[in-house]
């Protein structure tokens, strides 16, 4: 069904107006959003190109027109090669271009970027405990008004994410022995937070999104539904991740085996890739309505996984020459945050 429901949305006239003010207008002011941490794919075999990185760039485009051109786009684990393609593409996927942004300090390997249809007005990156991860702050412009959008990818088990946050030869920050954070990625969610909380100074929602390589219930997942933000996933009716059979889950797929990004099949076992919502402050424009995943505003987009079926834009997916099933060993999350009353 849900192959179907996008082959439509590509040829009907809601995706050729997806990018019309008027038509925006005509369906609510909502604000709109995906993440995906795409997979730079360093480490998969030479011969494979980064795990066919350029295609599984153009079936991402193939998915955000598919899911209704968001507003904004949050992206993981960018490199050079990776903002390259994703920056060729941005212009031509919609009948908008997308503004392409990353931090004031890109290192060219695991940086988050950050698409957005509207105007960005601030931009701002902050390292996270001990120095390799951060988190990217960007104020959209958005017709609603002001949007913080918050995009980080925490520390995975390579790169040191249980070992004990004073472990590292650099001192555990005082926010994170105040907040009894264990680990290196319970101290970088801890900052992350805080960093919302320094920053978020309008009354409108802000969201936060990225792959938090860590599941529900954690102390890293608490740091966000905690202080009182929302799960968007879980709040629009979503059913929690099913390892048996993939559904709700967004990783698990091996992100250097060629072979799974080519096959329909999930593979993936785990939800750790979240938007959490900071609710609207009184007086806010926005009331913060989170659409259903079933769209029940109509509107063509819906609050769910982003990019969790094999390659529904092709009759079939697979190795070369055909097209490939996954743009990701991940899949991402999307949300339809309604404005209006």
């Amino acid at each position: 069904m849900r192959r179907v429901l996008l082959l439509l949305t590509l040829i009907t006239p809601l995706f050729a107006a997806c990018g019309d003010d008027a038509d925006s207008e005509a369906r609510g002011p909502d604000v709109t959003v995906a993440d995906l941490n795409v997979l730079h794919g360093l480490f998969c075999p030479r011969e494979t190109e980064n795990c066919r990185l350029a295609d599984r760039i153009d079936l991402l485009f193939q998915w955000i027109a598919g899911s209704g051109c968001p507003d904004v786009v949050t992206l993981q684990e960018g490199t050079v090669p990776v903002a390259e393609l994703v920056a060729a593409r941005a212009g031509s996927a919609c009948p908008f271009p997308y503004e392409v942004v990353l931090g004031p300090h890109p290192r060219g390997i695991d940086d988050e970027i950050v698409l957005t249809r509207y105007p960005v007005s601030q931009v701002e990156q902050r390292s996270l405990h001990p120095s390799f991860r951060h988190v990217l702050h960007v104020r959209v412009d958005h017709p609603v008004g002001p949007v913080d959008v918050f995009a980080t990818h925490l520390a995975s088990g390579g790169d040191g994410a249980l070992v004990p946050c004073s472990g590292t030869g650099i001192p555990c920050p005082p926010e994170c022995i105040a907040a009894n954070a264990g680990t290196v990625r319970d101290c970088q969610a801890v900052q992350v937070a805080d960093f919302v909380i320094a920053r978020h100074d309008v009354t409108m929602p802000a969201v936060i999104t990225g792959d938090f390589n860590d599941t529900p219930g954690s102390f890293v997942y608490q740091q966000f539904v905690g202080r009182g933000w929302t799960d968007v996933y879980l709040a629009a009716g979503n059913p929690e991740c099913d390892p048996t059979t993939g559904v709700g889950c967004t990783s698990g797929r091996n992100d250097i085996a060629l072979d799974q990004f080519e096959s329909p099949v999930s593979n993936e076992i785990e939800r750790i890739d979240y938007i959490f919502l900071v609710p609207p402050a009184p007086g806010s424009s926005c009331t913060g309505s989170i659409d259903s995943q079933g769209d029940a505003d109509g509107d063509g987009i819906a609050t769910r996984i982003f990019a969790d079926d094999p390659n529904p834009f092709a009759p079939s997916c697979g190795p070369l020459p055909d097209p490939i099933c996954w743009p990701s060993d991940h899949e991402g999350v999307q949300l339809d945050l309604n404005c209006g009353g």
